[in-house]
């Protein structure tokens, strides 16, 4: 059986190309043999799950332990009943144990029989481990999916148990999440606080992250498939798929899953290029499958779209004082954003391209546009009809911007790249950069062989001083000897004759059109 790439579910090292998890985490049999108790939190999709069962399943293979994988997320449902709590995670013990273990290491009855549900995790693990002739090493998923006192309640005991390690409790324990347990505020309806996570859970010593690919890891992991098949990757096409993805490993094994195996793969007797990584990448960003639809949905929590229409923006971190270093963790452990070099950017091109998606999609539907309306009849795209509509329909519509809920702050670029998004989608592609800080967004739209060069700002005292150079700047990367400007006005107009008003101005040998909206 060839395996492939895989991008639904965790992975399996007989079926799918994988890069060695202790690779990724290179310390961890060490932290295993000197019986740390550890987090380890990364964004979804990472290969968390994927990682924790493979090593699980080596360190039973390799014999000096006795290890075992649960996930605790189907304890979620029951939310601050602690009791109900207690019994689905002891059930997982003991489902997984009888699916992953011999007969000689299951617990006895007397394991399952604790004095009080309340402290009934402890009791198991206590009682398993005094039955073992092997130290226990136990990996703990989805913990952060558990709620208020539910969570407090499992971490406590894992807690109480710890100074009886090896002997009578787990040997090594590591909980696995998405983000750190220091930073998690629990909100106790026993005790009426909020209790921070560490202070529940102090015997944690360290706390691992799981990193994406570097460029190294990619083109080793897509060497397995060459060696496998005798595909070839051209250099400049594994580099192109680390740059758009940033080796996030959800979108490296989807490449390689539209790449090589799918319904628009490159026959396997001819070497996989650039351009057809690039083909992809449309293709990726237009499907939105199940992993991006879940980043989508992190979109609408209030948290996250104060954070993201920041960037979108390309304000300052300063522009909304709401906004603590916590709050930016919480969207960067989300796997959303990421600091790169202009500050808080989002976490790679194909999420760059994918959120704007997201937060215009309802609104491209309502925007009543037939796209074939501003194509000319050598098909090429009428610009100028386009911006001028954009114009007459904000004046109609405004409301669209002045009653945004959420990203009021990024409303007038969202209803832009709306309107751009709709027409273009007829055969064309828009490119974005952005990133809090920049003060701008940058937009290029390729459409039937021409290119259009946009850049939107806010108005401020220095919108035009600075758009001009940025714009430039823009234009000198692209190669382009001209560009739009576009400033929006926060503020309601006294007189809706000035919207829309152009000049157009030369800046630095560029032909700049300046529209103020």
């Amino acid at each position: 059986m060839t395996k492939f790439f895989n991008a639904s579910g965790p992975c399996n090292p007989e079926k799918h190309y994988m890069i060695d998890i202790y690779e990724r985490l290179n310390k961890i049999q060490n932290l295993i043999d000197n019986e740390r108790y550890l987090i380890l939190h990364a964004p979804r999709q990472t290969g968390k799950t994927s990682s924790m069962t493979q090593i699980a399943k080596q360190l039973n293979s390799d014999g000096k332990y006795i290890a075992i994988y649960i996930n605790v997320e189907s304890a979620q449902a029951v939310r601050d009943n602690v009791e109900a709590t207690n019994r689905i995670v002891i059930s997982e013990f003991k489902t997984n144990i009888m699916v992953n273990l011999p007969e000689t290491y299951y617990p006895s009855e007397q394991c399952y029989k604790p004095f009080t549900m309340m402290s009934g995790i402890t009791h198991f693990l206590t009682s398993w481990c005094l039955e073992l002739p092997k130290p226990l090493v136990v990996f703990i998923d989805e913990i952060d999916s558990l709620i208020g006192d539910s969570l407090l309640t499992v971490l406590r005991q894992l807690r109480a148990g710890y100074e009886r390690r090896p002997k009578a409790f787990p040997h090594s324990l590591f909980l696995i999440g998405l983000r750190d347990i220091r930073d998690y505020r629990i909100y106790s309806d026993r005790e009426k606080r909020y209790i921070i996570g560490g202070s529940c859970f102090n015997i944690k010593e360290k706390a691992l992250t799981l990193a994406n690919f570097s460029l190294n890891q990619i083109i080793e992991l897509f060497k397995q498939h060459t060696d496998a098949t005798g595909q070839k990757f051209e250099t400049d096409a594994l580099s192109h798929i680390y740059y758009l993805t940033q080796g996030q490993p959800w979108l490296v094994n989807a490449f390689g899953r539209e790449l090589c195996f799918d319904d628009h793969a490159v026959e396997w007797n001819k070497s996989i290029t650039k351009d057809d990584v690039e083909k992809i990448k449309d293709i990726i960003i237009q499907r939105r499958d199940v992993h991006l639809d879940q980043l989508a949905d992190k979109l609408t929590d209030p948290k996250v779209s104060m954070i993201i229409q920041l960037i979108i923006t390309g304000e300052s971190a300063d522009f909304n004082q709401n906004i603590t270093n916590d709050d930016f963790q919480y969207v960067i452990d989300l796997g959303l954003i990421r600091i790169g070099n202009y500050g808080y950017e989002i976490a790679n091109p194909i999420y760059r391209e994918v959120i704007p998606g997201v937060l215009t999609k309802n609104l491209e539907q309502v925007l009543g546009q037939n796209p074939m309306w501003y194509i000319n009849t050598n098909g090429k795209l009428n610009i100028e009809k386009l911006l001028n509509e954009f114009i007459r329909f904000y004046k109609e519509h405004s409301e669209l911007v002045t009653k945004r809920k959420l990203y009021n702050e990024a409303a007038h670029h969202l209803l832009f790249m709306a309107w751009i998004q709709r027409i273009v989608n007829s055969g064309g592609r828009i490119s974005r950069e952005y990133a809090a800080g920049l003060k701008r967004l940058d937009m290029l739209v390729e459409f039937s062989g021409e290119r259009f060069a946009f850049e939107l700002k806010r108005e401020s005292k220095n919108a035009l001083k600075e758009g001009k150079k940025q714009l430039k700047e823009y234009l000198d990367r692209l190669s382009m000897d001209s560009g739009y400007l576009i400033i929006f006005n926060r503020t309601p107009p006294d007189n809706w004759d000035n919207v829309g008003i152009r000049d157009n101005i030369e800046f630095s040998g560029k032909k700049i059109a300046v529209l103020y909206i």
